[in-house]
This record gives structure tokens, sequence and C-alpha cells, in this order.
């Protein structure tokens, strides 16, 4: 399969993923998510569990379970009816019996959780050499470089333990849909063990880094914001124009917005 044609089923796969994140308290039959992919309902299915890891079906009902549990640790949680129908369940045992199988102990269990921010870390990052698809231009609400980078891994065959990915931001707002970035998508080319036949080489760059992590989505915090943090815990200062780095943590490929996370590499000096 040529690559611009696995990269457009990738981002149709992700488009559905997307739609079954922002629609989880309502209904969904295979036939619409099988639409939105412009593939059959056979093909659809097949295709999304080989490359996600899981069915369509599965991946609703495990993120509503995932969603109920953030839900009660963040202490927002009414009653366990409210909660199993706000699951997709029509009783509070059907949802208690699923949740103990997905999270092994019951909603009754889990506790509220006091919401802090990652500590953040200095680090020294030495050099390391990774295979990237460079990228210029708006992100809109897409990924597709990742998408592309994706694409090359698994048509080259490289398993998905070997590939830990990497962004390099060299210029942009990615909280920004509509503002212009550069950056390359890569992986790390030691993990990769290969050149991957369509790739560029290069470094991410060394030096000194604050290092936090970033969960539930793709933004960061604005650069004066974070310059200020990183001054106040660790008296370290941001190179301004240094590229930003992401090392992704998610070991599925089509994680919900509530589960990604990564590591935000913020270069600094002293």
């Amino acid at each position: 399969m040529k690559v611009d044609t696995y990269t457009r089923k990738l981002t149709r796969l992700r488009k559905v993923a997307s739609h079954v994140d922002a629609h989880l308290g309502e209904s969904m039959c295979l036939d619409e998510l099988a639409g939105i992919a412009h593939m059959s309902r056979f093909h659809f299915e097949r295709v999304f569990n080989e490359y996600s890891g899981e069915t369509p079906v599965a991946r609703v009902r495990r993120l509503r379970l995932a969603l109920a549990r953030q839900r009660i640790e963040a202490g927002g949680v009414g009653s366990l009816l409210d909660l199993a129908f706000d699951s997709g369940y029509n009783s509070a045992e059907a949802f208690s019996r699923a949740f103990r199988a997905a999270h092994g102990l019951p909603p009754s269990a889990v506790r509220p959780q006091a919401q802090t921010p990652s500590p953040i870390r200095i680090e020294f990052l030495q050099g390391q050499a990774i295979q990237y698809i460079p990228f210029r231009g708006q992100l809109g609400c897409g990924i597709t470089p990742f998408d592309e980078l994706r694409a090359h891994a698994l048509i080259a065959g490289i398993p998905r333990e070997r590939r830990k990915g990497w962004c390099v931001q060299l210029s942009g707002d990615m909280n920004d849909s509509g503002s212009e970035v550069e950056l390359q998508a890569a992986l790390q080319s030691d993990k990769l063990g290969q050149h991957i036949p369509g790739l560029e080489q290069g470094q991410l760059p060394d030096g000194h880094y604050a290092v936090l992590r970033v969960s539930g989505g793709f933004g960061i915090p604005a650069h004066a914001d974070l310059g200020a943090r990183i001054a106040a815990e660790t008296s370290w200062k941001i190179l301004p124009d240094a590229p930003l780095l992401r090392c992704f943590h998610n070991s599925a490929y089509l994680p919900a917005g509530f589960e990604r996370q990564f590591d935000l590499y913020v270069p600094v000096a002293a």
C-alpha cells in the first residue's frame, strides 16, 4: 500500500475516534462510525481493530468507564445511577459490574483526588538521532504529519514497541489550529534499528531542558506562563526561539483526548 493511501486511512480512523470522544454520552452504531470512515461496516470494524487493538464498541465502553472514573476522582459526581446512565448503562448494578471488571474495584472504592500540576525537572538531553517527516503549515484539527510518519513505520514493518515518537516544534503555536507551525514528526532512530524509506534524518537538539508531564491533549501553557513557572520552581530561564520537544507516552494509537500524555521539553539556561 502506498504511504499516502495508508495516511488517508489512518486520518479517517482518527476522525472516527474524535467523533467517538465527542459523543460518548450519546448512542452510537457501527454503521454511523463506518460512514464517517467511508468504509463498509465489516471492513471498518476489522481495520479499526487491527490498528487500535480494540473494536469500536469496546473503545466506546472503555472510554465511558475511564471517563466515569475521572469524574469520580474529580469529585463532581451525583448519584451512582446518574453516572450509570451517563456511561450507557441501564442500572447502577450493571454499571458497577462493568466498572469493577475494567478498573479492578467498584465505583464506591474510588476516592476524589486533588488535581495538582506535575513537577518540573531539569534534564540534560543528549543529542539523539531521529527520522522524521518535516511539516510547515496549519495543522487545523488534524495531525496529518504524525499519521504520515506512522504510515511509513507500519509499511516498513516496525513493531509498535520500537516506534518512540517525538515532535520537534521549530516555530509557531500548536495551541492555535489556525497558526502556521513548522515541526518535525519524528521517531527515535536507535529504537527503529533501520532506516525507513521516505523519512529524513536528523537529531534531537541536545542541551538542558525543563521537563513536565502534560495530560489531556496536545495543548501546553502559554510561553509566558511556562517561563514564569519554570523560573519560580527551578530558577532556570527559557531559551528564546529554541525548539520545544514533545516525547509521547501513549501506548495506544488512538487515545482519547483525556488519555493523551507527553513530556514537554522546554530548552532552558541557568
